[in-house]
């Protein structure tokens, strides 16, 4: 079977914006078949030969596209024709994570491909100092590819994000009205795009992961945060603020919640809430995963406990939540599930009896494994290049 292609955008004359969709089309094209001639971009998005040419040779002196030397297709008529394919090398995009405890930056080309990353603890403070050292921190890193053209910097945070007025809120770090894409653009000199975090990691599986070739899917997040977000044909929905979050989602546990109930999703599998329970059991003496899940690898009874029941309830949310969504396939990323492989088995086992709905073979975890946050932040930058090239690029 050949690869899930873009959808076709077709070079009506006069339409609105049609040379930025046919330019994004061409992209699109190319980075899911590349390399590809001319006549096969043409044949694939429907565009004319005249529009395909003009567009490759725009995308060409953007930097974006480049022609493959030693590859060129005979045709039985007529000279060899060179195909063209992303321009690794040249472009690259930032992207910054800010989590409760740990911020994440990185870097990326066009392909998504992870070219170095970072992470630091999150600094405490006023939010507009902490943003500042951030951005500091992150200048400091991009001045390690000089020869790449930054494009810009993508910023994937939990809360509620205005990302047109570039404002965010976090409950948990108490940032009310921050304007943060002003002050990352002051420091960093560079283009800035706001995006909750779940939403850009969504983003990252639609670009890159396995959400890219279903119909439908849902991207299910949990790590210190929990969140969710919906795809279709290729689209993320995305609600007013950008979170999310299915913290409150009940989940039939003890544990009791902030905001007075018991058995909310997040105040039974964040990873403070796991550790807090692992310290209080005398199974560690420090607030650290790595310890935790070594007491069970050397045969801990409580440590394996504490994790089996992390496991069994996030099992019962992806359940109850696909059961509410029916996609066609279903993602699973955060650290609260790729660093504990051995627990899968257990999460699928709840998935498998919670869900009413038939076929439980539709769960896949996420490819990005630990690189997860700083991949998503790149990709919310890198989605907006291959929607819109011309207009990123200031072309």
């Amino acid at each position: 079977m050949g690869k899930k292609l873009p959808a076709v955008v077709r070079d009506v004359p006069g339409a609105g914006g049609v040379r930025e969709a046919n330019a994004a089309a061409v992209l699109g094209a190319v980075r899911v078949g590349g390399p590809l001639s001319r006549a096969a971009i043409a044949r694939h998005t429907g565009l004319s030969m005249p529009t395909v040419s003009r567009q490759v040779a725009a995308l060409i002196d953007l930097g974006l596209l480049c022609e493959v030397a030693g590859q060129a297709e005979t045709r039985a008529v007529g000279r060899p024709t060179v195909p063209v394919d992303l321009h690794d090398d040249l472009i690259a995009a930032c992207g910054v994570h800010v989590g409760i405890t740990t911020t994440t930056y990185g870097l990326t080309n066009l392909r998504g491909s992870l070219l170095g990353s970072e992470r630091i603890a999150t600094p405490p403070g006023a939010p507009e100092k902490v943003l500042r050292h951030i951005a500091g921190e992150v200048t400091a890193f991009l001045a390690r590819w000089p020869q790449r053209r930054i494009i810009g910097v993508g910023f994937a945070i939990g809360g509620q994000v205005d990302a047109e007025r570039g404002l965010l809120d976090h409950e948990r770090l108490a940032w009310r009205g921050v304007a943060a894409r002003t002050v990352l653009e002051q420091v960093t000199g560079l283009p800035v795009y706001l995006d909750g975090h779940v939403p850009a990691m969504a983003a990252a599986e639609l670009l890159f992961g396995a959400s890219g070739r279903a119909a439908s899917s849902l991207y299910f997040y949990a790590r210190e945060m929990v969140g969710v977000a919906v795809a279709t044909h290729g689209r993320l929905h995305r609600g007013p603020g950008q979170s999310g979050s299915i913290a409150h989602l009940p989940v039939g546990t003890d544990v009791a919640c902030t905001c007075g109930r018991t058995g909310c999703l997040e105040a039974t599998v964040a990873e403070s809430a796991v550790l807090g329970r692992a310290m209080r059991a005398g199974v560690i003496g420090t607030a650290d995963m790595g310890l935790l899940r070594g007491a069970a690898e050397a045969g801990d009874p409580e440590a394996d406990r504490i994790l089996a029941e992390r496991a069994r309830a996030l099992g019962r949310a992806v359940g109850l939540v696909r059961d509410v969504v029916n996609p066609e396939l279903v993602v699973l990323g955060g650290q609260a599930i790729t660093d504990a492989p051995g627990y899968l088995e257990e999460l699928l086992r709840s998935f498998a009896e919670t869900t009413a709905l038939p076929g439980t073979g539709i769960v896949e975890v996420t490819r990005f494994g630990p690189d997860v946050q700083a991949m998503a932040a790149c990709t919310g930058l890198l989605t907006q290049l291959y929607d819109h090239p011309l207009s990123v690029l200031g072309a």
